[in-house]
């Protein structure tokens, strides 16, 4: 799914967009936690906390690169 479509989902408050992130950019986030944390219990939660912060923030933000946005 493209970021448009993603962020169109939290917009629409639709708990299929934190499902939808997870797919596309779950790896991506898991490894930037895991490069600055080196723990994986630490960098699954920062990885939940991220999906959460997205979820509380879009919208009213609307990012152009939802990857990295997440980054």
């Amino acid at each position: 799914m493209e970021d448009n479509q993603i962020i169109t989902l939290y917009w629409n408050r639709s708990e299929q967009a934190i499902r939808e992130t997870e797919k596309t950019y779950g790896a991506y986030c898991t490894s930037v936690s895991m490069n600055v944390l080196h723990n994986k219990q630490d960098a699954e939660e920062c990885v939940n906390d991220t999906w959460l912060w997205t979820w509380n923030h879009i919208p009213p933000e609307k990012p152009l690169s939802l990857r990295a946005y997440l980054g």
